[in-house]
């Protein structure tokens, strides 16, 4: 903005783009991939838990199993009456 009488530049605006910057077609395949890409990793995070489940399960039924080989076996030493 210009003032008239001095003729100073009070302040400028830069020129803006126009918001998007992309064509409406390439801002839908630009979504539809990212939505792709978070199936995917959700996917496979989905996959990931279930391994650990399977694994985590199979040591507890192993540890069940040798607590019940062994009933009379010590207990490992607690902290507090190590003192």
């Amino acid at each position: 903005m210009v003032d008239r009488d001095t003729m100073t530049i009070l302040y400028a605006d830069e020129h803006r783009e126009k918001a998007g910057g992309t064509s409406f077609n390439q801002a839908l395949e630009d979504l539809k991939a990212k939505e792709q890409k978070k199936s995917n990793l959700f996917q496979q995070a989905m996959a990931e838990e279930k391994q650990r489940r399977e694994s985590l399960g199979k040591k507890f039924d192993q540890l069940q199993k040798k607590a019940a080989e062994e009933p009379d076996a010590p207990l490992p030493p607690r902290p507090f009456e190590l003192d």
